[in-house]
């Protein structure tokens, strides 16, 4: 007597299609959970806070209580609207810097906050370890007339580190100055970013898969990497072609 067969022994065929869906998911899914693991930028949104007249300052909170960001505008004269000064500060527990250079005069120690282009790595900049720093002035210590690095028109990045205890963590903050008097010093803080602690970031960077260019080279993460896992065999031919023209 044979064995009735209900379940028929045919192996399953899977097409090329299906498997080529089973293996995008599953690399997006590795993706997600290790990107959930790594470490972020965290970027504020655009915030278009204006600094300017008499006196107005505002300050905005990092990683951690006791970690903020702050600037600051005013006027020597406010009747007349002459005078202004811009400045920056960032505060973090553990410690904190900007990047930035001292101004020549040697008695007056008062820091020139860098002004940075968009696509530049942050944590490569010069810190001074200073909570402080001047963006801008019409007139300042030693008779030096029109310090800073920033002046009327102006859209660039600044630089800052701070700590809170788990490692020093780097952010930018993105700024435009008034078209107007020199001497007002008028800006606008459009909005910032930082990082976790060994996270890279660049000026302008608002997430960690985000490529930004600097001048004419694209940020392409390295061969390897999720990123350019990612990005598949595109991002691998873009990230080949712009080796073999750094080796040129």
């Amino acid at each position: 007597m044979k064995p009735n067969r209900t379940c028929s022994r045919k192996p399953a065929v899977i097409t090329n299609s299906r498997w080529l869906a089973y293996a995008t998911a599953g690399a997006a899914s590795a993706f997600t959970c290790a990107n959930s693991a790594e470490a972020a930028i965290h970027y504020s949104g655009r915030i278009d806070k204006f600094f300017g007249g008499c006196e107005s300052s505002a300050r905005f909170q990092l990683d951690q209580p006791g970690d903020s960001i702050r600037l600051r505008h005013s006027l020597f004269f406010c009747e007349t609207g002459y005078g202004g000064t811009a400045h920056f500060g960032v505060i973090g527990r553990a410690g904190n810097g900007l990047a930035g250079v001292y101004n020549t005069c040697p008695t007056a120690h008062i820091v020139s906050v860098s002004n940075l282009n968009r696509g530049q790595f942050i944590s490569r900049r010069p810190f001074i370890s200073r909570n402080s720093g001047l963006l801008g002035a019409s007139f300042g210590p030693c008779n030096i007339n029109q310090i800073g690095q920033f002046d009327a028109g102006d859209l660039g990045f600044i630089a800052f580190k701070f700590n809170n205890g788990s490692g020093d963590q780097y952010g930018w903050a993105r700024v435009k100055f008034g078209t107007g008097s020199p001497s007002d010093y008028n800006f606008w803080l459009f909005d910032y970013a930082y990082a976790d602690p060994g996270e890279p970031i660049r000026a302008g960077q608002t997430s960690s898969n985000e490529m930004v260019p600097e001048g004419n080279d694209d940020m392409v993460p390295q061969e390897g990497s999720l990123g350019a896992l990612a990005l598949g065999a595109a991002g691998l031919l873009a990230w080949r072609k712009s080796r073999s023209r750094t080796a040129r």
